[in-house]
């Protein structure tokens, strides 16, 4: 049987971002499969009554940009801790990751693409001209997917992982859940992969 990590997510998560390269080298060496899940994270804030990244104090929002800089350095990645465009509505991205898919697209291509889009070129993810040239630049076809996303399977897809994660105590992005168990931020991605050995 083949070992499922659900990968719950917001598109515009900073440390989702930084961790999702790394998720994806562990898996795929543990021979495993990851199901992108990109949910509504305001309703999973709301629902589990955690504060959301941008309404937390002063003092752990400076932290917060420092250790996305010190992270990204380490890791090789560009970044700019303080997007210019975040935090913003979710909902177009998310539901393009799903709606590209469902018409065979590699999920991490997509999302690594729109995530990048966010914390090293400036792009707002939540502008449907921006998304468009997102999805084209990768090689996908634009209209196919936009066409997609507006379909009930993948507005239902969107919801139910949304409830999902809920449901499961998911209260931040991102979250990795194998065999139950919650791995919550990137920095536990060391975990998982002995958890993936075990």
């Amino acid at each position: 049987m083949t070992k499922e990590i659900d990968y719950f997510y917001a598109p515009i998560s900073g440390y989702a971002y930084l961790g999702e390269q790394r998720l994806v080298s562990i898996v795929s060496q543990a021979k495993a499969e990851i199901r992108f899940k990109p949910v509504d994270i305001a309703m999973v804030f709301a629902q589990s009554e955690t504060t959301a990244p941008f309404k937390q104090s002063p003092a752990r929002i400076k932290y917060r940009m420092m250790d996305m800089q010190r992270l990204a350095d380490h890791l090789s990645l560009p970044i700019n801790p303080k997007p210019k465009y975040w935090p913003v509505p979710v909902e177009l991205s998310a539901t393009v990751i799903y709606a590209a898919i469902s018409l065979g697209a590699d999920a991490h291509r997509v999302s690594f693409a729109l995530l990048k889009a966010v914390y090293a070129e400036q792009k707002d993810v939540s502008d449907i001209d921006t998304v468009t040239e997102i999805l084209t630049s990768i090689g996908l076809d634009a209209q196919a997917v936009l066409e997609r996303r507006n379909s009930c399977e993948v507005q239902y897809q969107y919801e139910a992982a949304t409830q999902e994660a809920v449901d499961l105590g998911v209260f931040g992005s991102p979250t990795y859940v194998y065999n139950g168990e919650l791995f919550f931020g990137q920095d536990r991605l060391s975990m998982l992969e002995q958890a993936l050995a075990q």
